[in-house]
């Protein structure tokens, strides 16, 4: 009797012991989850911010600044509207002109108001500092260029170490000091040919890291874009029309994915349809060689694809 009693306060406490080690490891591996969800959270944020620093450098080169550019508003008359008042006031009505007068100030009052005097508001870019017209380094700020690799530098150690713990392949983060070195370089040598190959080569490296550990395919779609973007400006730069243009193609294959991926991205739907209609500008600029609308283009693309 004593012998069954004891078996079976043994078989409570074991599972007893069974239950609690259960939640007990449920516990541990839900925490695990959420440091790990954590951990690529930052690790994303780490990326954005040497990425955004990268195309600094790299717009910096050419004085390109988003701020730069701004869209003014022009107010068109109606040529039909005035036509038709001018045909109804050489009738019957002329010896009212204090009355004309008074319609027309009206009209004009309330724009888009009323059949005369009617005006049509339209809006285009305006290039506010008329930048991109002159090629001289020694318009560059360089001060500026080299505290944002210094930034990089001292960023890098730690943020290759959060990498490092989501398993990011050790010999592509070897890669980036290397590549950070030779941009440096070329600071220092002032060759602005050698700076943006080299950035462009750094974005692809960040590029690769986030594929490996992020699942979010939108995000690393907009990444593998801006890549070929930069590129393909880069190539621009050494007057290499062809592999500039073969880069645009490039990012127009890597931006169908978001393109397909509308239902998630439907808050944006309207930074997606601009940014795919310069991407198919860039194309064209591209084929009609014409640089300083490519740089206009390749900025405001830019600044899209940011706020994707």
């Amino acid at each position: 009797m004593k012998k069954y009693i004891v078996t079976i306060i043994t078989l409570f406490f074991i599972i007893a012991i069974s239950i609690v080690g259960y939640f007990i490891y449920g516990n541990i591996k839900e925490s695990k989850a959420s440091s790990n969800d954590m951990l690529k959270e930052k690790c994303i944020s780490e990326i954005e911010y040497l990425g955004d620093n990268i195309i600094h450098v790299m717009n910096e080169l050419n004085n390109i600044s988003y701020t730069n550019y701004k869209i003014v508003s022009e107010e068109i008359e109606d040529s039909s509207s005035n036509e038709e008042s001018s045909s109804s006031g050489s009738g019957s009505n002329r010896g009212n002109s204090g009355e004309e007068s008074s319609a027309r100030s009206s009209n004009q009052g309330n724009s888009g108001q009323g059949e005369s005097g009617s005006t049509i508001t339209t809006t285009n870019m305006s290039n506010a500092n008329s930048i991109l017209e002159d090629d001289n380094t020694d318009d560059i700020d360089w001060n500026s260029v080299d505290m944002k690799i210094q930034d990089m530098y001292s960023a890098w150690t730690t943020i290759m170490i959060d990498l490092s713990s989501l398993n990011v392949n050790k010999d592509n983060l070897l890669k980036f000091n290397s590549t950070l070195d030779k941009i440096s370089s070329g600071i220092e040598q002032k060759d602005k040919e050698n700076i943006l190959i080299n950035s462009s080569d750094l974005f692809n490296l960040l590029s690769g890291y986030i594929s490996e550990f992020s699942g979010d395919s939108n995000k690393n779609s907009v990444f593998n874009v801006q890549c070929s973007i930069l590129y393909s400006y880069s190539e621009m730069e050494r007057d290499n029309w062809e592999e500039a243009s073969n880069n645009v193609t490039k990012a127009e294959e890597n931006f169908s994915n978001i393109l397909n991926n509308q239902i998630n991205n439907i808050d944006k739907i309207d930074i997606i349809n601009k940014a795919y209609i310069l991407i198919n500008e860039l194309k064209e600029d591209c084929n009609s060689k014409d640089r300083k609308v490519f740089l206009i283009n390749y900025a405001n693309l830019m600044q899209e694809l940011q706020n994707i």
